[in-house]
């Protein structure tokens, strides 16, 4: 069974993202509006957006708990487009940190510098 990663607001240096899932939702659809963005679902929003990387990005919002989650699948290009995207527009000088879900090491993203950055920041 393969392992999932997370990302969130760096809680233990600002608290929780303060947008919502409807937010969410709208970003998404805003920048790739023929994404689906499933309806809150035991508090999680689906989303699959083709963002031009090699498979449409697929990945979850936990809306209870403020995190993006997506599967260890292939290039991690697409979800994190997607990530950055929304949090440039809804939280731009929000703190971010990712983990893997078998290991509680949070690690800093640079989100204030670009989507390649960011995308580098993560190890593939």
């Amino acid at each position: 069974m393969g392992s999932s990663f997370n990302i969130s607001a760096d809680r233990e240096r600002v608290g929780p993202w303060a947008f919502t899932g409807e937010q969410v939702r709208e970003s998404v659809l805003r920048h790739w509006p023929n994404a689906t963005v499933s309806g809150e679902f035991e508090n999680f929003l689906e989303i699959v957006a083709d963002v031009g990387a090699a498979r449409p990005a697929e990945l979850s919002y936990n809306l209870r708990h403020g995190v993006f989650s997506f599967e260890d699948r292939g290039s991690p290009v697409g979800p994190l487009t997607v990530v950055h995207r929304v949090l440039q527009e809804l939280a731009p000088t929000v703190p971010v940190v990712w983990w893997i879900d078998y290991d509680v090491d949070l690690r800093p993203l640079d989100l204030t510098r670009g989507l390649d950055a960011f995308i580098a920041g993560f190890p593939a």
